[in-house]
């Protein structure tokens, strides 16, 4: 944290030497003050962002939001001009200009301990008592709560996030506006709300689960709802997923492909009882879900011990090739016969030799 800080104190320092004013300002500066590793350095500066183009390596962030990214001794600084808020759209995207100081640019951030800033003598500037939220271990919103979150309901998350993150509580005004417009989170796109929600599940404490639950605050993003009631604390992002499809046999409303597919084949391992054959067709599947296995009270250890011992470990490894088997059916049934013999291996009541299983393939011919 301290290496990252330093050079963001040096940026600000250069920046002054040109004749403007440069702060660190947000979730670094509370960080550093709760003694949390961060390696995010966002600055505010009242240089204009033509000039430090000019001055530093310099990448677009969001030219309507004054912010760019500057490159300096290795490491990514977000950059952002002073800015004021003139208006929100849709409760969440904001239009905002230039200002020249720093309480205005403060005054449109969230939280209190959000809005704290370092001068470039290391020097803490505090406009909204966060410093006392910080003592008392609080969340709680600047200027009116209820304001704030019509403008930007992810604020609404954001503010739960803190609470699991930080294991603070939200100041009672912020908890009660919360509690008025959480109708609010229904206006927010669904790739926003799991980021969040993975973050509020994911994270150190239970403290942003508990304020869900006690007031019901999902209930306007029923998808969500319902995720949460499949999961709940202590599941990592990578998990989510698997535990929604298990329980209401759907997909949840952001998947990938991959995860569809594992979604799937996981089901079938669990439909099945973790059979030979299943560990056999899905055995990619219990090497990629490991902790999926040990979490539902199976291990994965003696899963992929039971892999590792099976006869065969793919096709290719047929004593009679896929292709040869084939020739011996007509074609609705040539997959079911690969299949069955395959079957018949794993669990041991077929060898692996070529005699054995053209016997075996004479037996099924004649089943027919």
């Amino acid at each position: 944290m301290m290496k990252y800080l330093d050079k963001g104190i040096e940026l600000i320092n250069k920046i002054k030497s040109y004749g403007y004013e440069a702060y660190l300002i947000g979730g670094c500066v509370r960080d550093f003050l709760l003694n949390i590793q961060s390696n995010d350095i966002d600055i505010t500066t009242s240089m204009p962002l033509e000039l430090l183009k000019k001055e530093f390596k310099c990448k677009e962030n969001g030219p309507k939001y004054l912010s760019i990214i500057i490159k300096y001794e290795g490491i990514n600084f977000e950059v952002t001009h002073f800015r004021k808020d003139i208006e929100y759209i849709d409760n969440r995207h904001p239009i905002v200009e230039e200002s020249d100081n720093l309480l205005e640019d403060t005054l449109r951030r969230d939280f209190t301990i959000n809005a704290l800033a370092i001068d470039a003598d290391k020097k803490i500037i505090d406009y909204h008592d966060g410093l006392s939220d910080l003592e008392k271990r609080q969340i709680k919103a600047i200027g009116d709560p209820r304001k704030r979150f019509e403008e930007d309901s992810l604020r609404i998350l954001r503010a739960l996030y803190f609470a699991a993150k930080l294991n603070f509580s939200i100041e009672d005004n912020t908890l009660e506006a919360i509690k008025e417009k959480a109708h609010l989170l229904s206006n927010l796109s669904n790739d926003r709300i799991y980021e969040y929600f993975t973050k509020i599940l994911s994270a150190k404490t239970k403290r942003g689960v508990d304020y869900i639950v006690k007031y019901d605050l999902f209930r306007y993003i029923p998808d969500f709802k319902d995720w949460f009631n499949a999961t709940g604390y202590g599941y990592t992002e990578d998990e989510l997923v698997y535990f929604y499809y298990l329980k209401y046999n759907k997909f949840p409303v952001i998947v990938t492909k991959l995860e569809k597919k594992l979604c799937l084949s996981l089901a079938e391992l669990v439909k099945n009882g973790y059979s030979d054959y299943a560990l056999y067709k899905y055995q990619d599947t219990v090497y990629k879900l490991g902790t999926i296995f040990d979490k539902l009270g199976v291990s994965s250890k003696d899963l992929k011990q039971r892999i590792n011992e099976l006869p065969i470990r793919r096709d290719s490894d047929l004593a009679v090739s896929k292709l040869e088997i084939t020739e011996y059916f007509e074609a609705n049934y040539k997959s079911a016969a690969v299949n069955e013999i395959i079957s018949s291996i794993v669990s041991r009541k077929l060898k692996n030799d070529r005699l054995s299983i053209l016997k075996y393939i004479e037996v099924l011919k004649n089943a027919r």
